[in-house]
Order: structure tokens, then C-alpha cells, then sequence
């Protein structure tokens, strides 16, 4: 399998007991044209890789035949919002395909038992997700649709860090402003740091080419106190996808992709961790982008939108409700220490 799946660039996170693991665990599966290997609107019980063949993501209309969004190839992992306890979109087998076909009890189980694996799956479904998310939202731009307001990252990433993880970033962050109309990030430019935004709003923009061979800048997001940016580019290495500018003066702490890249080599818990809450950020914004682009059911994302002024309690679990209250806890902490 190794050999196999070493071409694709999300495997080169992984080791060889990592593969021996995941060979163990699945079973190799072969899928005829129309098969439905995901009901968007049921649970599921596998999680799978992709060795050959080619499955979409559609949506069906009462008055329009199954309409396509985009496609998973070899070397792609689908249904890993399982692993979030999301529902995602259905997926169909489009031409022929073999799959590793991997229950999710037993990965969960694996993951649970191997810090360093979970760590090393965790940074490749962030990878695969970061590459999926680039893809869409340039898809999603060309259709003006925009994303809604996600989740507020920094209540994922601190309800799932611990005290001492949080303390490291706000030692060796960089507290910085930004005055109004100011460029934090430039897309197609290499983004040195992970930003955590503590006051002000952003935009976020896509240059497209119009019809007229000119380039159009889309406005695509805006993001508020408690967001995460950058995050895209440190998982998978890439350049930004896309400019965030300040449409009004902005705090930020920036924390270096260097510093992070070689804490998580020294400290594989806060590795593990700190991908995990990547991934849930990841995949929620893939899903609110399906359901704004009417791909999918708003009912099939398990997060909705948590920011000031909106009550969402009935439509997240009691878990993740505390969790997010001990989280908000820590992002106050967080500015607290760096006011003095």
C-alpha cells in the first residue's frame, strides 16, 4: 500500500507502521458505476481510500437529475467526517473504483491508543481537506456564493488544546496591529505565520479572471474576533489561497509556522491536538460551502455557526457546548496575558 499511495503528497505524513496499521485495518473493496457509497443523510460505518476509479459528491433536485459538485480520485480519503460525528454529502461511485474500505470503531480505537499515528492521520486529513477547500472555493467563488459566518475557530482549537498548550502560544506569538485597508496575507504569496485574531474584522478576498481577461476580486468572507487564518497554508505547505485585508483596525497574534512546525516535532500530544481541531475547522467550512452552493442538506453539518449574539444551543451537543465554554474561557486568558 505504501508504494501505492507514497505518490500522493497528503501520504508523506505518514510512516511505514502507519500503512502496515491502515492495512490491517481495511479491506480492499471494489465498487461498480452508481453505487452509493455515502447516503448524506445516514450514518455510515467506514471511512475510505481511494486506490483507483473516480466517485463524486451530488446533490439531488426534485426537478433536476443528480447534478455533480466535484470528484475524489485515487489517493483521496472520503467520509472522514465521521470521524468528527458529522453527516457529509452523498457520495457516488462515478466509473468503477477500488477502495480501502476502514471501519471507523476500529480506526477510532488506533487513533485513541497511538498518539504519534493520531498525530500523523490527523496532519494528512488536514492536508486532504485543505486541498479539497481550495478547490471549492475557488469553484464556489466563480458562482458567487460565499461562505456564512463558521464556527469560530479559536473556541475548536481551545477546546481541544490544553492550559499548557495555550501558554506556549502566547509565549511565542507576536501581538501586532493592523491599521484599516491593511494586507495581512496575499494569495498566491507564501504565509509565514498562523494568525489568531483578537479585535476587528477581516476581508476575505479571491482574485478570478473575468470574462473580459481581466482578474476580479471577489470578496468571498469576512471574519471576526476568535478567527483562525493561515491555517490552509501550514498544513499543506502551499501559498495562500486567498488576501485577507482589514476592513477595520485589527489585533492579531501571529504565531510562526517555524516555532509550531518544531513544537509539534517535540511534543507529539499538542501535534495530535492541535491538527484535530484543524480538521474539525476544515471540514465544517467544506460543509457550510456544500450547503451554501444547495450541494447539500443544511441539516448535514453537525457545527453550526457559534459567534456573539446568536443562540445556537439546541443545534449543538451538551459536549460541545462545554467544551466551547472553557474555550472561550482561554481565548479571554489568552488576551488578558497579552494586554499586560
Amino acid at each position: 500500500m505504501k508504494q501505492l499511495f507514497s505518490k500522493f503528497p497528503p501520504f508523506r505524513v505518514f510512516e511505514d507502521r502507519d500503512f502496515e496499521l491502515l492495512e490491517s485495518l481495511g479491506q480492499k473493496k471494489k465498487y461498480q458505476s452508481g453505487t452509493v457509497l455515502i447516503d448524506g443523510g445516514k450514518s455510515a460505518s467506514s471511512i475510505y481510500v481511494c486506490f483507483s476509479g473516480n466517485l463524486a459528491v451530488t446533490m439531488s433536485l426534485q426537478e433536476v437529475s443528480d447534478q455533480e459538485l466535484t470528484t475524489f480520485s485515487a489517493g483521496e480519503i472520503i467520509g472522514e467526517n465521521l470521524l468528527l460525528k458529522q453527516q457529509g454529502a452523498t457520495v457516488t461511485v462515478k466509473e468503477s473504483a477500488e477502495l480501502l474500505v476502514l471501519p471507523k470503531e476500529q480506526l477510532t480505537k488506533s487513533l485513541q491508543q497511538d498518539r504519534d499515528f493520531a498525530a500523523r492521520f490527523y496532519h494528512f486529513l488536514s492536508i486532504c481537506l485543505s486541498e479539497r477547500l481550495r478547490k471549492l472555493t475557488k469553484l464556489m467563488a466563480a458562482r458567487n456564493v460565499k461562505e456564512g459566518e463558521p464556527l469560530r475557530k479559536v473556541l475548536v482549537v481551545f477546546a481541544t488544546l490544553n492550559d499548557s498548550d495555550i501558554a506556549w502560544i502566547v509565549a511565542n506569538g507576536v501581538a501586532e496591529k493592523f491599521a484599516q485597508g491593511s494586507a495581512l496575507i496575499q494569495q498566491d504569496q507564501a504565509v509565514p505565520d498562523v494568525y489568531l485574531l483578537l479585535e476587528g474584522m477581516l476581508g476575505i478576498y479571491v482574485s478570478i479572471p473575468a470574462e473580459n481577461g481581466t482578474v476580479l476580486e471577489k470578496e468571498i468572507a469576512k471574519r471576526v474576533k476568535g478567527e483562525i487564518l493561515g491555517e490552509m497554508s501550514f498544513v499543506d505547505g502551499g501559498v495562500a489561497s486567498a488576501s485577507v485585508k482589514s476592513l477595520e483596525k485589527a489585533w492579531v497574534l501571529a504565531l510562526p509556522q517555524k516555532k509550531l512546525a518544531a513544537k509539534f516535532k517535540e511534543d507529539r500530544g499538542f501535534a495530535e491536538r492541535f491538527y484535530r481541531s484543524l480538521v474539525l475547522i476544515l471540514s465544517n467550512r467544506y460543509l457550510d460551502l456544500l450547503v451554501r452552493g444547495s450541494l447539500a442538506d443544511s441539516g448535514q453539518s453537525s457545527m453550526e455557526m457559534l459567534s456573539e449574539g446568536i443562540e445556537v444551543e439546541d443545534e449543538l451537543d451538551l459536549d460541545f457546548l462545554e467544551g466551547t465554554a472553557i474555550a472561550g474561557s482561554r481565548f479571554d486568558w489568552m488576551i488578558q496575558q497579552l494586554r499586560r
